[in-house]
């Protein structure tokens, strides 16, 4: 029969392999994500053993940015379900029926066969066995009466589909997605040392981050792995032991003009300053015509910023600096250790634009302050920080 490779989440399999044969599916873990897990086996025999296994909530971020979140799904599917060929009847589930299913399955309430290796033909596995399970008749009863040709389609769905469909069940969040790889290890079809096996995140699935200036990226960079630690490696950031190579928008425009025009293949994400400059700089790139792969935003609005401390040549007033004086400086806890309060001084005139740019003040001592105690003392604020890589995930994944 050969040694079986498998990815699930829970007891339910929804990828696979045998020998050597098999989908690398290494960018869902880290790969430290090995622990013991069970294996299913003939005639009800269970055993525990090593295989890469992380909590579905925790996969899921990974998913998105892998180009799996809910609406590349839908358009995956869509593109599927066109291309059966003219003499196969097309098929009786829909993306809208799937995700209404999926939603309510509770991976840990299935009923699986005692034998889920045993031999089936080609679509009698999903029509018969997962189709057919209580889980899934309970929202679509006609489930239970599909036929191998519905049952070849379901098998053919990406199984990262499946996986971002359950996501959206709260009871299937803590289940854990494994990746039984042990039995293949034993009969030699990969090496002791899994150096063959996981192969961690290709080149085109990470994501170059470019800003405007050294600190930017070194605060972004040191932030990623305590607020996003499950898609921390996603992420490459521009060497900064040498002269930063984009200080400033007008070179950072340039950058985005050249790529554009060899239409780089890469992941970039351009994160700019949320000021007149930043604004005025965004407006310009979005007007180059930019490949899918190329993401550029601003920093986004704070409720926080709309009454900012200001000083400037009338004096000190309060003021919303939104779109006008926010770095990402403004980012971090300016409160920790502090008895000043923040405050934006105004430092020119925007003729274009009609509007002051500003900076926020003693900016360099709450980058000291950030990299001196955040992830190490826990009254550090990171909440901040937290929300600007939120946005700037969702800008990555849209």
């Amino acid at each position: 029969m050969g040694s079986i490779i498998s990815l699930g989440v829970g007891r339910l399999e929804i990828d696979w392999g045998k020998n050597n044969y098999f989908h690398n599916h290494s960018p869902l873990f880290f790969r430290e994500d090995i622990k013991p897990e069970i294996y299913y086996y003939a005639e009800g025999v269970q055993d525990v053993k090593p295989a890469f296994s992380r909590p579905l909530r925790k996969v899921l971020p990974r998913l998105d940015l892998l180009g799996y979140s809910l609406p590349k799904c839908r358009a995956l599917y869509d593109s599927l379900a066109s291309d059966i060929a003219d003499y196969y009847p097309d098929p009786e589930i829909s993306f809208d029926m799937l995700r209404r299913v999926l939603g309510q399955v509770d991976v840990a309430k299935m009923q699986m066969p005692e034998d889920i290796h045993q031999d089936y033909d080609l679509g009698e596995y999903a029509a018969k066995v997962i189709l057919n399970d209580p889980e899934f008749t309970k929202t679509e009863a006609h489930l239970a009466s599909l036929t191998r040709d519905d049952g070849t389609f379901f098998e053919n769905i990406h199984p990262y589909i499946i996986l971002r469909l359950l996501g959206e069940n709260p009871a299937n969040l803590d289940q854990n997605v494994i990746w039984r790889f042990q039995d293949v290890l034993e009969s030699g079809w990969i090496s002791e040392d899994l150096s063959d096996l996981y192969k961690g995140l290709d080149d085109e699935e990470r994501y170059l981050v470019v800003t405007e200036g050294s600190s930017d990226s070194s605060i972004l960079k040191a932030a990623l792995p305590l607020v996003a630690p499950d898609v921390a490696d996603f992420f490459n950031f521009i060497d900064m032991s040498e002269n930063y190579p984009f200080t400033g928008t007008g070179n950072l425009f340039r950058f985005c003009q050249g790529l554009t025009a060899i239409r780089i293949q890469n992941n970039i994400l351009v994160v700019l300053d949320s000021d007149v400059a930043g604004l005025e700089t965004l407006g310009k790139i979005r007007r180059l015509s930019m490949p899918q792969n190329f993401h550029v935003t601003c920093l986004p609005p704070l409720a926080e910023f709309s009454t900012f401390k200001t000083l400037g040549p009338s004096g000190e007033s309060v003021e919303d600096v939104n779109g006008r004086a926010v770095a990402i400086e403004c980012f971090l806890d300016l409160k920790y250790e502090s008895n000043v309060d923040a405050a934006v001084r105004w430092t020119s005139f925007n003729r274009e634009l009609n509007s002051y740019q500003g900076e926020l003040a003693n900016k360099e001592r709450y980058i000291r302050t950030f990299f001196g105690f955040a992830g190490r003392n826990p009254q550090y604020d990171l909440s901040k920080l937290s929300y600007l890589w939120k946005h700037l995930l969702s800008e990555c994944v849209a």
